[in-house]
């Protein structure tokens, strides 16, 4: 009994001398949280918004943990050199951050949020942490979702590829199909592509897992910028498979069921995308996992 008593007491001191040691760091980290939170609200409803471009969102955040959690043991041999530079850079980007949401300009609030990250990460630890901690720390701008004026140009564009690949698929199914803007049109369907469905959620899913994938496993660079650079049109054409596949299911069956398979047949393809990456990261050569090791 003694003994759990004094075991209780010591530990109870370490937690203090730890909070005593270390409160304005805990003090520090918890001011930067409390004026981030309110941004997350955005991004969940971006997340979740069923016509948006950023559903993967929900599992960059724990991405990010995990990865910054395997460092820690190289953490604590780096040395803290912490930096002024950071604090002025700091300052600076958390007052554009705060300009942007009394303008309610909330998206380009969130893109100030992993460059605010790094730069409070130097100013308490210096920029040897920043490097440290890059990957999970500039890996989350992935879990922002793009400015509008952007995302109009290229969603329209990756639409009108997704049509353009659709057509000559659907063609090559021996379906007289013909392109009208961006829909296809048979003798017994129509099959619109809108802006939801034009494969660009599964271009930027599909950039975000082959960016993780490279990071977490060996290979030389060059085979794992070609796999990045793979994840690119495959996720078009895998995009533009499924209406084609769509357009052959009216065309030939019932136009009827295109509506009730368009609502589950963007999950399916997604999976088939990520097995497919995963094939061909193998194939060029990056097979062997890093993390963990």
């Amino acid at each position: 009994m003694g003994t759990d008593i004094k075991a209780a007491s010591g530990t109870r001191s370490l937690n203090l001398d730890i909070l005593r040691r270390h409160w304005l760091e805990l003090l520090a980290w918890a001011a930067f949280i409390v004026y981030w939170v309110p941004q997350f609200g955005y991004f969940l409803k971006a997340w979740s918004n069923p016509d948006g471009y950023y559903s993967h969102g929900y599992l960059i955040p724990f991405m990010c943990a995990w990865t910054a959690w395997l460092k820690k043991e190289e953490a604590a041999r780096e040395t803290p050199r912490p930096s002024l530079w950071a604090l002025g850079l700091l300052v600076v980007f958390v007052a554009a951050a705060t300009l942007f949401g009394m303008q309610n300009s909330l998206t380009m609030r969130g893109l100030v949020f992993p460059a605010s990250l790094a730069f409070f990460v130097a100013t308490l630890y210096g920029w040897n942490f920043v490097k440290l901690f890059s990957f999970p720390i500039f890996y989350l701008y992935f879990l922002c979702p793009i400015p509008e004026f952007l995302l109009t140009q290229i969603a329209f564009k990756v639409q009108i590829w997704s049509t353009q690949a659709a057509t000559v698929l659907s063609k090559l199914m021996l379906i007289d199909a013909y392109r009208v803007g961006t829909g296809i049109q048979t003798d017994n369907v129509a099959v619109e592509v809108g802006a939801p469905c034009s494969g660009f959620r599964m271009l930027v899913a599909l950039t975000a897992f082959a960016i993780f994938l490279v990071y977490a496993v060996k290979g030389e660079t060059w085979r794992k910028v070609l796999f990045v650079l793979i994840a690119m049109p495959l996720s078009v054409l895998v995009n533009s498979l499924r209406v084609a596949l769509l357009v052959a299911v009216g065309h030939y069956w019932d136009p009827s069921l295109v509506p009730v398979l368009h609502d589950y047949s963007g999950y399916v393809v997604l999976v088939v995308a990520f097995a497919v990456m995963y094939g061909i990261a193998r194939l060029i050569g990056c097979r062997e996992f890093r993390l963990m090791q």
